[in-house]
């Protein structure tokens, strides 16, 4: 088989030419047969559980296991079970050296639904593309697909640094994260939290803080301000309607908080977008 290549060198400005995509079955007790595509990357979301081969590494499989198999490398599997995968096949529009590492397998652990979806539906655009043949929809489907791989490429930086994959700890705070982004504009009492994730207070907040560099409850405040700094900028909702959807509380508070968090009262950052706004 071929040379051992533990990461993809991609390129870091491109659009991919999707060449096909879709979800494939794999059936089991199948480990003669080889897979090799010459000019494309193959891009897999699997579902089952065995193992594949790609050149001379071999990966254990596990559901939601991503992997990337470069152009004019040898993969095969040997699966305990038949199953599906998401699969995709692309190349880069021009043939320049890449100067980006993406990992030939990786677990997205809580990221694992939003990257199913999100490779849905890039295959969906590209499927728009082929039926009508419309440019525009090739074009998204590419740009969607180079956006998922330099995200990838984000993500995986540090695992890839340290040779560490996401602990099963990290994955559950990962999950309490996506929580939190989801609905930082209620309240959200720390306790309450613990017990939804099924862990102790004192490890959820020590735990937490360690990851993130913050608390809990300071992690809220950022995407509060966050928000309620993007609604003072782009809408001219009142202080105290900007306060309530941002999850603030009453206008006290709210001035408060946000001078603290950003230096500035909420209406000298109104004041400075108004003013930004304004023709020279």
């Amino acid at each position: 088989m071929g040379r051992k290549t533990p990461t993809l060198n991609w390129v870091q400005v491109t659009v991919p030419v999707i060449h096909n995509g879709g979800r494939f079955p794999m059936v089991a007790d199948n480990a003669e047969l080889k897979y090799l595509s010459l000019q494309t990357v193959a891009l897999h979301l699997h579902d089952y559980t065995g193992k594949l081969w790609i050149g001379e590494r071999t990966f254990n499989l596990q559901p939601g296991d991503f992997t990337l198999t470069p152009a004019g490398m040898v993969s095969c599997y040997d699966l305990e079970r038949a199953g599906n995968h998401l699969c995709m096949h692309f190349s880069a529009p021009v043939a320049v050296a890449g100067d980006l590492r993406l990992p030939l397998h990786w677990r997205p652990g809580a990221h694992e639904r939003w990257l199913s979806e999100r490779i849905q539906e890039i295959i969906h655009l590209h499927r728009k593309a082929d039926a009508a043949g419309g440019g525009l929809a090739e074009k998204a489907a590419g740009t969607a697909l180079q956006s998922l791989l330099l995200w990838l490429a984000v993500t995986v930086k540090g695992q890839l640094r340290t040779g560490k994959r996401l602990s099963r700890v990290d994955e559950d705070l990962e999950r309490v994260r996506g929580y939190l982004d989801e609905h930082f504009r209620a309240p959200i009492a720390v306790p309450a939290l613990a017990r939804q994730f099924g862990v102790s207070q004192n490890y959820l907040a020590q735990r937490f803080r360690t990851r993130h560099g913050m608390t809990i409850q300071r992690y809220l405040l950022s995407r509060r301000v966050e928000l309620a700094r993007h609604l003072l900028t782009v809408t001219q909702l009142p202080l105290k309607a900007v306060a309530i959807e941002a999850g603030l509380g009453n206008p006290q508070y709210f001035h408060r908080q946000y001078l603290q968090a950003t230096g500035r009262s909420p209406s000298q950052d109104r004041a400075q977008a108004i003013a930004a706004a304004l023709p020279t």
